[in-house]
């Protein structure tokens, strides 16, 4: 996204469509039935080919991406675009989608001009039900447990619904038979989304059932104040666990942090320490056999590790209370130096610091022989399902998820990502786009997240971000990403991970937390790992297992 605008702690405090208040969230198994659903996996089945990748020829950039996972670089926003569809997908039909939201919430749509313009391209009456980041796993098990589905169902951003993959092959449409193979050329944009991300999204039950939303390879990432870091003498093309340790401690004083972390992201230990310690990316495959990160004695020295840090003082003492929008705002005015997050925040980071200091990714540091290396991501936010409906009115669903995923490059891209010109922004001399008070001011794509129900592929240029910065990104990009290790279980279904992975996940986040924040032993970590291992994580390795194999 470009152009967002600065986040605060209001951002998550009110929601549309389900309201703000957290509910009970009744089991899955009331929307499936007990089950009802059978097994999800696809060890066994026939497995529908993945779409055929037909990539769009758009502009040249300027830093050249690569097949293994490198984003392409624009310094400069193209001087002639292109349209990317041929006709108004819609059908002048009420459409309602669901979706997660980081933003405050937008205007009425008939107060809001984006939206207006949106609904006018799309050519539906479209109906957003935004659900905050926070209040997400609650509310999304709520609204997919009863029958009264939206059209439109985003499933992301790092969270996991109870029997997941269950709900969705039970309630939701096949899309195999329109998207496999060369048929989703029938919806070009779709079709420019890259292998990775598919794969990365998976099937269920050897079938398609949704649309990922892509992201780059490189996952996770720690987000750095550079000229802090400097300033504490770090040097992050080599350094060690103790100079790490060291930069942080120096820069922890004066109500002013070296970490910064949310309550959700277990202090970024999964996110940069772990592969700093030379883990695998959650799981590893030895011998055919699936061996969880966690289970490793490398993991219990990285908890430690991390765990010592916020007894120095490294993190802000209250990371376990604030949001992940909190987080971001403590980044921005200097109280925090660093936040792990996904690349998608590099740009809003840029333009939300306002040049006060240089943002950038910060390289693992090396604890151990095997360390010092980044985990690649699924290559996917997340995917968007379809609620099941007459063939017709899927296809039509498909035509307006195309729009939306219109690349770089494109008119359609422009309006969905900078609004329209004149009302949302104007243009500098060279043509790039420049926001209107009417967008900073809140009528944008942060507060209407469009971009949650279908998004082009990412590339490397932001809008009122300057070329410095994003030769900086690739150049990250480029150091880290052939040697990005990925996750074997990407893509794979275990029944267990479908009914218990909440839960089991759950445990195991509730034990790090404790044992970081000191009010639990390091030694309690066997008892966590024993117990996850008993209550199905021993099962899920069997599953991926046979799942890999086949």
């Amino acid at each position: 996204m470009s152009h967002l605008p600065e986040l605060s702690r209001r951002s998550l405090l009110k929601a549309i469509g389900l309201g703000a208040t957290a509910v009970a969230a009744p089991s899955l198994l009331t929307a499936c039935g007990e089950g009802s659903g059978g097994s999800v996996g696809n060890a066994g089945t026939d497995k529908v080919p993945w779409p055929t990748y037909q990539p769009f020829a758009g502009p040249a950039p300027d830093l050249p991406g690569t097949a293994e996972g490198v984003q392409p670089g624009y310094t400069k926003y193209p001087s002639n675009l292109v349209n990317a569809v041929k006709a108004k997908p819609g059908d002048g039909s009420k459409v309602k989608a669901v979706a997660i939201t980081y933003g405050t919430p937008p205007k009425p749509a008939e107060q809001n001009r984006l939206w207006k313009a949106i609904n006018e391209a799309l050519g539906i009456d479209l109906e957003l039900i935004l659900v905050p980041d926070a209040d997400f796993d609650a509310k999304m098990a709520t609204l997919t447990a009863g029958d009264d589905l939206p059209d439109i169902i985003s499933i992301g951003g790092g969270h996991r619904l109870p029997r997941e993959q269950e709900f969705v092959s039970t309630k939701c449409a096949d899309l195999s038979d329109l998207l496999s193979g060369d048929k989703i050329k029938e919806y070009p944009n779709l079709a420019n989304l890259p292998p990775y991300t598919w794969e990365g999204m998976g099937r269920i039950k050897g079938r398609i059932f949704g649309i990922p939303l892509e992201r780059p390879l490189p996952g996770w990432s720690m987000f750095i104040n550079r000229d802090a870091f400097t300033a504490a003498g770090a040097n992050d093309a080599a350094w060690s666990k103790d100079d790490f340790a060291t930069a942080i401690k120096a820069m922890s004083k004066n109500k002013q942090y070296g970490m910064g972390a949310n309550k959700a992201n277990q202090f970024g230990l999964r996110q940069y320490h772990a592969g700093s310690f030379g883990l695998p990316n959650d799981w590893r495959v030895e011998g055919g056999k699936f061996v969880r990160s966690e289970t490793l004695p490398e993991f219990k020295e990285a908890l430690a590790f991390t765990r010592d840090l916020f007894a120095a003082g490294g993190y802000y003492p209250d990371t376990m209370s604030i949001s992940v929008v909190d987080m971001k705002t403590y980044f921005y005015n200097g109280t925090l130096k660093s936040m792990t997050d996904g690349l998608a925040a590099f740009a809003p980071a840029v333009t939300s610091v306002k040049g006060a200091y240089a943002v950038d990714l910060a390289l693992p540091y090396k604890a151990g022989g095997a360390g010092g290396t980044v985990f690649a991501g699924t290559g996917a936010f997340g995917y968007t399902v379809l609620k099941k409906a007459p063939t017709e009115r899927i296809q039509m669903l498909l035509r307006v998820l195309d729009f939306l995923a219109a690349p770089f490059g494109t008119k359609e891209y422009e309006l969905t990502h900078f609004g329209v010109e004149g009302t949302h922004f104007t243009r500098d001399a060279d043509g790039t786009p420049k926001p209107t008070a009417l967008w900073t001011g809140g009528e944008n794509v942060v507060n209407l997240p469009i971009g949650y129900l279908a998004e082009a592929p990412r590339v490397l240029y932001f809008a009122g971000v300057d070329a410095e910065s994003v030769k900086r990104l690739h150049a990250w990009e480029t150091k880290v990403v052939p040697t990005a290790v990925r996750n074997p279980s990407t893509g794979l279904v275990s029944d267990t991970a479908n009914r218990s992975r909440t839960t089991l996940d759950k445990a195991l986040n509730d034990g790090i937390n404790a044992i970081i924040t000191g009010r639990e032993p390091l030694e309690s970590w066997e008892a966590v790992v024993k117990k996850w291992r008993a209550d199905g994580g021993d099962k899920m390795a069997e599953e991926y297992a046979k799942e890999y194999a086949g």
